[in-house]
């Protein structure tokens, strides 16, 4: 667990943007219905999580 000190939050938020990319490209969903599913929501939430975990770092870096 030492190696991923600081980077577990970047990989649970990776994954989340993965995940529903996933649906999207696999062909399961057309562009339409992506957009008004729930996968959109664990789209922003993982863009999201990285962005508050990088200005988080930033900030205790100071």
């Amino acid at each position: 667990m030492y190696r991923l000190q600081g980077k577990k939050t970047y990989l649970i938020a990776g994954l989340m943007v993965l995940v529903s990319m996933l649906r999207l490209i696999t062909g399961d969903m057309s562009l339409a219905e992506f957009v008004t599913s729930d996968h959109v929501n664990t789209l922003l939430g993982g863009v999201g999580l990285g962005a508050l975990r990088a200005g988080v770092s930033k900030l205790s870096v100071r």
